[in-house]
């Protein structure tokens, strides 16, 4: 739940933007969303509608334009991002009669975000590749682009640089589709950064069997170690496990200890089930997880 008082507080800045009322022209919503997305700060930000720069509020209950989370959106949806900012729309009740929304924009590391076709409306243009940003409270104009500084700034925390090695490999993970297979899936490298590899290690249990690798129609199966490489120097290391003889590589799911049926699973955020996406698989990885009963979490 956002807190308006504690914005309230603040002033405009690379994070927060008060509005009076919403943008009569949709060119200037996207333009306001796409700047506070690729601001160079810690944290999410804030387009607080119903609230003068004076910070006076007065509300958006009878504002003829003004917008729900849907409406916003499909217009996200329908402008041609090369990929979609993470946004979401809270109606805060200031007093019985007066209501202020607040359009929170999630703070995320593959910036920068920019539309691929250039869209117009009632004069106004957002240009195809063209990077803007917020720099202090103000936005870069449309007709302009971010400081070259501030584009290198993105495409930095973009790809990780500067992080450890471990947490550059996360992102690079998330990426899937930019990994090159050398001798069936032996090895995996970035196309863009060859130096993080994902190699199959040493082979564990050539008879491995358990009650979900049965639900394949080939149950046999075998486990190995998976290397995650920064040049030559392994960061971490998986269990896998070759299921349905040899149509799947599925990482060794944990068990939910808490839960009586004692159910097996795999979270969605870990290196294992980002590897498993890399690799190649007979049906995608999450209809395998489907056939063997592991829940995805």
């Amino acid at each position: 739940m956002v807190n308006l008082e504690d914005l309230l507080s603040q002033t405009e800045s690379e994070s927060l933007d008060f509005k009076r009322q919403f943008h009569q022209n949709n060119i200037e919503l996207l333009h306001d969303i796409i700047c506070l997305a690729n601001s160079y700060v810690e944290g999410d930000r804030y387009l607080v509608f119903g609230v003068a720069d004076d910070k006076t509020i007065v509300g958006v209950q009878s504002d003829s334009n003004r917008k729900n989370n849907a409406g916003i959106q499909d217009l996200l949806r329908q402008s041609n991002f090369n990929r979609i900012p993470t946004i979401r729309l809270q109606t805060i009740e200031y007093q019985p009669s007066i209501e202020v929304d607040i359009l929170l924009i999630r703070n995320r590391p593959d910036k920068p975000f920019f539309l691929v076709k250039d869209k117009t409306s009632q004069g106004k243009t957002i240009r195809a590749g063209v990077i803007y940003t917020r720099l202090g409270d103000t936005n870069i104009p449309l007709q302009e682009s971010a400081p070259e500084a501030q584009i290198e700034l993105m495409w930095r925390e973009r790809f990780g640089l500067g992080l450890p090695p471990l947490e550059r490999m996360k992102l690079l993970l998330n990426d899937f589709k930019d990994w090159e297979s050398i001798n069936e899936d032996a090895q995996l490298y970035h196309k863009q950064f060859p130096e993080f590899t994902v190699r199959k290690g040493k082979q564990i249990n050539d008879h491995f069997r358990e009650s979900w690798s049965d639900r394949f129609p080939d149950v046999s199966a075998h486990s190995f170690e998976v290397e995650l490489r920064y040049f030559e120097t392994i960061i971490y290391k998986e269990t896998f496990v070759t299921c349905d003889g040899g149509r799947y590589q599925i990482p060794l799911p944990k068990i939910d200890i808490s839960n009586p049926e004692r159910k097996f699973y795999i979270q969605e955020n870990s290196f294992a089930y980002k590897i498993a996406k890399i690799f190649w698989q007979y049906y995608p990885i999450d209809n395998a997880l489907r056939i063997a009963g592991i829940e995805l979490r």
